[in-house]
Formats: C-alpha cells, structure tokens, sequence
C-alpha cells in the first residue's frame, strides 16, 4: 500500500476563508470523520451546503453544537444511508428543534423535511464529555468548547495521529459556561476556529455592567427595552443577567427561546449555573399568545424576544411598534448579518415597513455578548496545548485571519499556520 494512504488528512468541506458553513472532514484509507455539516443562506435565503461527501464514506458525523451554520445541512447525509451520529445530549434535543424550525422556514429550498430530521435522530448517539468513542480506525473525544451549553471541540485520533477540532469555542466564564477545557491537550494539528481574528472583545463585566444600567435608564424614564436575541443561548443569557442583577421590572420571554430554556434545564449538567435560569424563568413573563404581547408593550419593561436579528419571528412584531418611540429602546445583544434590519439599523439609522424607510427614533445600541473568543483567545488556546506542529484557520473572514495567522507564527515560533479555503486537503504527517 502506498505511504500516502497511511497519512491522515484533512478535508475543508466548508468554513475554509468563511464564517459558517463548518464543516470539516479527517480522512484516512478511505473513511471519513465529519466534524459538523452547517448550512448558511444567501440574500434570498437559498442554503448554501458544504462541499459534497459520499455519505457511504463517512464512518460518523459529529455535530459539536447546535446552530444551523454548523448542523443545517446534516439532514442531507441520512436521505439514503444512515451513517453514525455523535453528539452531546443537549446537542441533539436543540438541534431537533432548529431543524424543524428551519424546515418550516425554507422547506420549499431544502432537500430534506422533518421526516429525514426524524431519521438522522433516530440513530444518534448520545455522548458525553471526555469519553472516548472508537469508530474504525478513529478514536473520538468530545470536551467543552465553552461557547454555548452542550457545545463540544473534538479530539481525532488516527493512525498515531491527533487532530483537534475546537469548533466554536469561548475562553471567557459567561453567565451559562465556562471557559472551555482544552488546556494541557496534545495535538499534532489543530483545526481553530477565527471568527474574531481581529477583533478584541470588551472584558464581559464591563459589558454586562454598560448594558444592565442602560436597560435601568430606559425603564426608569417610561420606555421599554426590546433585546432581539438567538434563541440558542443569548436570550438565556440576558434572562440570567436580568435575574442575577435583581431587576424589578416585568421582563417577557417570546419566541423559540423559551423552548430552549426547558431544553437547557432539562440538560441541567451543560449550564454553568442551572438555579439562575430556572429562577429567571420562574420570576419572568412568558408570552403565551397575542394578548400578552399587547400587554408586554403596555408598561416600562423588558422584552427578550427571537429572532436575533430582528429579520422575523416575534420581535419584529415589537419592533415595527416601538422603533419611532423615542421613549423605548431596542438593544441589540446578537451579531447582525449585513442586509438584516438589525445591521440596517444600525449604519443608516432606518428601518423598513414594507414600504418606505422610517427613521429609527428609539434608542438604538449594540452589545458585544459574543459567545465566540476574539483574536488573544486563539493565541491563549494554541499555547494552552502541547505538541502541536500545524495550526489550521477556518471560520474566519480572510483578510483577518492572514494577519492572524502571522501573530500566531510570531507568538508560537516552529509552526506551520494555514488559512485554506473550501476543497484543500491538508496531510497530517
């Protein structure tokens, strides 16, 4: 057998000089580990899939977390085969609950439903942090990645090698995680995620702080606050800080995130602090139908509502209603996509109804909760880890990642850094 068969190598199916759409495969004689399969969507929400494998080479696929950039295009690979599927418990159970939802969104533009969502679930495989799995000539162990609750980085074992996989990952202690737990692992080659790779983050008290006394401000003088945020996550945590911070005003819950919540408790051993949230969800407002809605609107409040980016669901329901009151406000606390109302927002100081752009007269801000590590997290993760002789960028804009990749060659010394893009193989020798 030729020597070339025996190395591992490394496949950018997608997220290679692009944010989402991960999807990563190490190879070796033929089989295949995929690390996650994600989906983003164009400017007419069409998805846009990874790079295509022959499901019947994929020994397993491994979902490290449940967001669609990351999980959306799965449902793909179990139309005619039904390879394994590993992931943490939380994992599953909201990725179910995204895929659904996202099929009710776009069905018409998929090439799967809920019943191919049902299949793939149907032979996952529950696994836990730290426990390794043996799948052919593969050794598989997932850790926390710290990013969001259930969220996994991975650990490949072949033929003598080791590949870790961080995906998403956060180095930050945030209301629901803690920081991931990667340090001390020894890796030949490490696949890192670099969506902030110029980006520095502000220390999260001082976020938490500006953002808590700022909803105050609004409240006290008669407005209400409209937060959009992630159903997976950032609602959970604004619910968490609202709670922790003793907040006396009515705070409402609308959209997919109460769904999660429940997912989240359910899952209790994924959450930093489960007695917070389940507190915050006892003492705030769940919408249960239009008429709380009206009623959430009515007096000096918070309103936590999905989507994120203020493109549907309910909070752009309460957004048309409160972005000319200059009494209200509308903070928000996601990434906003270019072409979103949020991002519109934001650079123009508009919004649109359907007809003409209005000014936005409520008191417009955005704050950094991200969940992802910015530029001196990546640097602290690589030199956290042992034995590692081949860096690997992915999820990242492409102009940014290249000066990372030279502050990491600066900062680490004898490693080779690489920024591919979708289609390169990478050996691991």
């Amino acid at each position: 057998m030729d020597s070339s068969d025996e190395t591992p190598k490394v496949r950018i199916l997608g997220s290679g000089r692009e944010v989402g759409r991960a999807a990563i495969g190490v190879e070796h004689r033929g089989r295949l580990v995929l690390l996650d399969y994600g989906v983003n969507f164009d400017e007419n929400e069409q998805p846009i899939y990874p790079l295509h494998v022959r499901p019947k080479d994929v020994e397993a696929l491994v979902l490290t977390h449940s967001h669609l950039d990351h999980v959306g295009a799965a449902p793909a690979l179990f139309i005619s085969v039904k390879p394994r599927l590993l992931a943490t418990p939380l994992t599953l159970d909201v990725t179910r609950l995204l895929l659904y939802d996202m099929i009710k969104l776009n069905g018409p533009n998929l090439i799967f439903d809920n019943s191919t969502v049902d299949d793939m679930l149907g032979v996952a495989e529950s696994v836990d942090y730290e426990r390794s799995v043996e799948l052919g000539d593969f050794t598989l162990t997932l850790m926390s990645s710290g990013h969001i609750p259930g969220s996994a980085s991975v650990l490949v074992d072949v033929n003598g090698r080791k590949v870790l996989y961080t995906s998403d990952m956060n180095t930050i202690e945030t209301k629901l995680m803690n920081p991931h737990k990667l340090t001390g692992v020894k890796a030949d080659a490490v696949i890192i995620e670099s969506t902030y790779s110029t980006v520095t983050h502000p220390e999260r008290s001082n976020t938490e702080k500006e953002f808590y006394e700022s909803v105050e401000d609004v409240v006290k003088r008669g407005g209400t606050v409209l937060v959009p945020a992630f159903s997976v996550a950032r609602g959970q945590e604004i619910m968490c800080l609202l709670e922790e911070k003793g907040f006396g005003w009515p705070v409402w819950i609308d959209g997919m995130i109460r769904s999660v919540t429940d997912l989240y408790l359910a899952h209790s051993s994924f959450i930093k602090d489960p007695r917070l949230l389940a507190k915050a969800l006892e003492d705030q407002n769940v919408v249960k139908g239009w008429g709380d809605r009206k009623k959430a609107l009515k007096k000096p409040g918070v309103i936590i509502s999905s989507a994120g980016m203020l493109k549907g669901g309910p909070s752009l329901y309460y957004y048309t209603r409160m972005v000319q009151n200059e009494k209200d406000a509308v903070f928000l606390v996601s990434y906003q996509a270019p072409g979103t109302p949020g991002r519109q927002a934001l650079e123009e100081g508009v919004f649109f109804d359907g007809e003409r752009k209005l000014p936005v007269k409520a008191r417009l801000q955005i704050f950094d909760f991200s969940s992802h590590t910015d530029w001196r997290g990546v640097l602290q993760t690589l030199k956290s880890l042992a034995g590692v002789r081949k860096v690997i960028l992915v999820h990242g804009e492409p102009q940014g990642q290249v000066k990372l990749a030279s502050k990491i060659k600066d900062e680490l010394g004898d490693v080779e850094v690489l920024v591919p893009q979708n289609g390169d193989e990478i050996p691991v020798d």
